[in-house]
């Protein structure tokens, strides 16, 4: 929100700078312009606002919606739509492709956003949105759509025992009985603290 120069985005990627300013240059092709605006979603450093501001060129992101905007944005409306928001929940959940704000190097993305504990409210985020599908699915008698929701939250927040325990009560019920006691061995009784 207050920009980065290029030096930034070098430390955070690992890459020299020269290479961040072409990377960012080919960033700023790819997002293209507002459609509110006309102008580059990513402006050239010395067309930023942080230069307009304090006369350093850096990048800055205008009018661009991220993943996880727009992943509050629908489970805002599928909370408040109730029964009828399953959809835009299950819209929400379909945007998780892995642990929140994490890259292969394991480097994130917190620097994106002003809350620098970003990555663990993308997680609650993440665990509040998949059981609520999992209650609604269930209650629906939808066990496959459940299962679905849980196996995201479980496989991108594996810490989480919410997701684990939402496995086991799907497995119960259906009648998977020795499914569900081995999750239980295994993914809730036996648990250390290798996730922290």
């Amino acid at each position: 929100p207050e920009g980065v120069v290029s030096r930034e985005l070098a430390e955070v990627f690992r890459r020299s700078e020269s290479r961040m300013r072409n990377d960012v240059r080919d960033l700023r092709a790819w997002l293209g312009s507002s459609p509110i605006t006309g102008l580059p979603h990513l402006p050239a450093g010395d067309a930023s606002r942080l230069y307009t501001e304090t006369g350093t060129p850096g990048y800055q992101i205008n009018d661009l919606l991220t993943d996880f905007d727009l992943f509050r944005r629908l489970r805002a409306r599928g909370q408040a739509r109730g029964a009828e928001g399953l959809n835009d929940l299950l819209a929400a959940l379909q945007l998780v492709t892995g642990p929140p704000f994490t890259l292969p190097s394991g480097h994130g993305w917190s620097w994106l956003y002003d809350d620098n504990r970003i990555h663990e409210t993308a997680a609650t985020a993440l665990a509040d949105v998949a059981h609520l599908v999992v209650t609604r699915s269930m209650t629906d008698g939808d066990l496959e759509t459940a299962r679905t929701a849980a196996q995201i939250a479980c496989s991108s927040i594996p810490f989480d025992e919410v997701c684990h325990l939402d496995l086991l009560k799907i497995a119960f019920t259906e009648g998977n009985t020795q499914a569900a006691t081995e999750m239980l061995d295994h993914d809730l009784l036996e648990r250390t603290n290798e996730y922290t």
